[in-house]
């Protein structure tokens, strides 16, 4: 973690729990089997060391960072730190422990990528009639989930959740991104219209990038 003035270190040195959301966007990297995107975690300061468990996700001061790992086996007041995908840090004493996850909250259920995509479009119509989208704007709109509907076909249902390289987002998850924040209508900009089409051409683009890695990848 970054040495700036982080509010969750913050917190945890003043002796007091912190609560964030996993945000969409970016990777996990190396916990990405352990964590996901939209959980809600809380993180509480270590009172007793006997608390941390095998399992636990923990804040770890580590040379000179801190990392967000997991205890992966546990010696006396030796704590063995591990990754999700298995890689072993090594071991750290309890003191080193500056916090663990006491709380998480699943997000939204992802619904199947058909249900997505309709929800997807009614967002869209939804969003022409609030913002009286021009005729060529509301056509580019909604052209974006014919094209979603077409990759979706290529790429096939056994692949929809399968990320096509590590640390690249499945199909899936970039659909469903893409659809919550369809649905909620909440742009950082004035014209909420090119916004979405430009959020949508992207999602396109990634289905794009996704069935080739699927099928061409290693070609010539």
């Amino acid at each position: 973690m970054s040495k700036r003035r982080d509010p969750l270190l913050e917190a945890l040195k003043e002796g007091k729990s912190y609560t964030w959301t996993m945000p969409d966007g970016g990777n996990l990297a190396s916990m990405r089997e352990a964590i996901k995107h939209g959980q809600t975690l809380t993180m509480s300061p270590i009172v007793n060391p006997s608390e941390i468990q095998v399992g636990d996700l923990v804040l770890v001061k580590w040379h000179q960072s801190d990392i967000f790992h997991l205890v992966g086996e546990i010696q006396g007041d030796q704590f063995l730190i591990v990754n999700s995908l298995g890689k072993i840090n090594g071991w750290v004493s309890a003191k080193e422990i500056l916090g663990r996850i006491t709380n998480i909250i699943e997000p939204e259920p992802r619904p199947d990528v058909p249900i997505m995509l309709e929800q997807l479009d009614m967002a869209y119509r939804s969003l022409i009639q609030l913002e009286q989208a021009a005729d060529d704007e509301a056509q580019r709109l909604l052209a974006i989930v014919e094209d979603l509907r077409w990759y979706a076909d290529r790429i096939g249902i056994e692949r929809w959740n399968k990320m096509p390289r590590s640390n690249k987002w499945s199909f899936e998850q970039n659909l469903w991104r893409l659809t919550k924040r369809a649905k909620k209508a909440v742009a950082p900009v004035p014209n909420r219209i090119h916004y979405f089409i430009d959020c949508g051409k992207e999602c396109v683009g990634l289905a794009s990038e996704i069935f080739a890695l699927f099928e061409y990848n290693g070609s010539n």
